[in-house]
């Protein structure tokens, strides 16, 4: 006989009359807060996934955003958490560009302002909660749990709240017997109805006109509508659901970051030098053998043998393709080489010193050529949205030459104050209305040959009512333009831009 003692994997709870009781369900805890916030999450949910993702966004989408950030500081005050002075600056932020939806008609800069919020909404969140009076030093791993793990650690915690709330009770036990007479019904009233239809010409064509109209293309868009916002309600209320009850969350803090990037260092220095010197004399021998054509660029000066079109074109986009790769390079220099860190060699400083420096001068180059280009043949969005870009990694290389000087420079604070004033720079300027004027305004003066109305026609709403103002684009041409635009889809004329230009076109 076996006397060895048996694992005792059950509670003494669980065990009834010398049988193993089937273990209970794990309520979640919540009180009455989380079932106002799981409703408004839900209502909120809906309006998002209706005027941000299957409508063009305008003053609803605004509504909308101010709604959800109103509702999660009410729901974390309201559970007692304090707002640093980061907190309040992130809420003030997200404040701040809910109103981009109202102000421009530029889709594109709407679909970027909507992950901007969604990003720094979700910071935000994790970060009062967590009670952080500063920018997190270690942001990725601070955007991955925020975005990523808390939600999706409490995804079916809305389900399990509403039902454990609804069982029951007397709500729960009457829509329990409603959806019972409806199961039983609906099939006995679709058969009578069959029958009074072929029996009645007038009943058939008034319950036919039902049935097109509840069967419609409204209705399934309605029904899309609600099954996407389900999830989206879901992974709100979960978000704010794990940070808010924390007992069993995983925490972010410095140590186990600093444990994780030291676990990523595997590639010895000598290789790294070995590998980037080749690079940076390649760079050298490039500048040097270029140095020429390069100071045109700098001096307004044409090199020759080239045209403005081809000079500005050639090499741009590789210029800005050897820009992303430079900024890989240092990541991985910085990220995997053995000695790093605060213990960082002085060899490892200078690589990423020269590699950020070459960068520099590779995208003031390109932004040279660039601005070149758009003096003799205007703005474009493309031409606007790389510039910008270029100048945002001109700030990052500056941030990273910096960071090799002084060890305990906020790199991720300085970051996210440095991206926040970039993004809005773009999206309060209205890149749509400042190309057509710019163009306009070069046309007007002498500079351009031609004005391309064609292109402002087809941009947003922001740049025909420039167009419209500064008279390249008459009144009956907008209207037109309008007509076609308006139909396809009503709600796209509600921002400022489009209202303004409805206005002046019907005066």
């Amino acid at each position: 006989m076996n006397d060895s003692p048996v694992p005792n994997y059950y509670n003494s709870s669980e065990i009834l009359n010398g049988q193993i009781a089937s273990p209970q369900k794990e309520k979640p805890a919540y009180t009455k807060a989380e079932l106002v916030i799981s409703a408004a999450v839900a209502v909120i949910a809906f309006l998002y996934v209706r005027y941000a993702i299957f409508n063009i966004m305008g003053f609803i989408t605004t509504a909308v955003f101010i709604a959800v950030i109103t509702t999660v500081i009410v729901y974390l005050k309201n559970k007692g958490f304090t707002f640093s002075r980061v907190n309040i600056a992130i809420a003030a932020v997200l404040y701040i560009f809910s109103f981009v939806f109202s102000i421009t008609a530029n889709d594109l800069i709407k679909w970027l302002d909507l992950m901007f919020l969604f990003t720094a909404g979700a910071y935000l969140v994790y970060s009062v909660t967590a009670a952080k009076s500063d920018i997190e030093r270690f942001l990725p791993f601070a955007f991955i749990k925020s975005i990523f793990v808390y939600p999706f650690s409490k995804f079916d915690s809305q389900g399990k709240i509403a039902a454990d709330s609804v069982k029951g009770s007397k709500v729960g036990s009457n829509l329990k017997l409603v959806l019972l007479g409806l199961v039983v019904t609906v099939p006995l009233t679709a058969v009578v109805g069959a029958l009074l239809m072929s029996a009645d010409d007038g009943l058939e064509k008034l319950l036919t006109g039902i049935a097109d109209r509840v069967f419609s293309e409204d209705i399934w868009i309605l029904l899309a509508e609600i099954g996407l916002a389900v999830p989206c309600s879901m992974y709100l209320f979960g978000m704010i659901y794990a940070n808010s009850f924390r007992s069993d969350i995983d925490e972010i803090n410095d140590e186990e970051c600093s444990r994780k990037l030291e676990s990523a260092r595997f590639i010895r220095n000598l290789v790294i030098y070995t590998a980037v010197t080749p690079i940076c004399i390649l760079y050298v021998m490039f500048f040097v053998s270029q140095a020429s054509y390069f100071l045109s660029a700098f001096m307004n000066a044409l090199p020759e043998g080239y045209s403005y079109a081809d000079y500005a074109r050639r090499g741009f986009f590789e210029l800005f393709a050897v820009s992303l790769i430079n900024m890989g390079v240092i990541t991985g220099m910085s990220l995997h080489s053995k000695q790093g860190g605060r213990e960082k060699p002085a060899a490892l400083k200078f690589y990423t010193v020269m590699l950020s420096v070459f960068t520099l001068i590779l995208i003031a180059t390109a932004i040279s050529k660039m601005l070149m280009y758009i003096s003799v043949y205007g703005l474009t969005q493309l031409r606007v949205y790389t510039t910008w870009f270029m100048a945002l990694m001109a700030i990052i290389f500056v941030m990273v030459i910096i960071k090799q000087f002084r060890f305990d420079f906020h790199f991720a604070r300085h970051f996210s104050i440095a991206f926040t004033l970039m993004f809005a720079l773009l999206c309060f300027a209205r890149p749509d209305s400042l190309i057509a004027a710019y163009n306009i305004g070069m046309y007007n003066a002498g500079y351009l040959k031609e004005l391309d109305t064609d292109a402002i026609m087809r941009m947003s709403d922001d740049a025909v009512l420039t167009a419209v103002n500064m008279g390249a684009v008459s009144d009956e041409e907008a209207a037109d333009r309008a007509e076609g635009k308006y139909r396809r889809d009503s709600l796209s004329m509600y921002n400022i831009s489009s209202l303004l230009l409805n206005r002046k076109i019907s005066d």
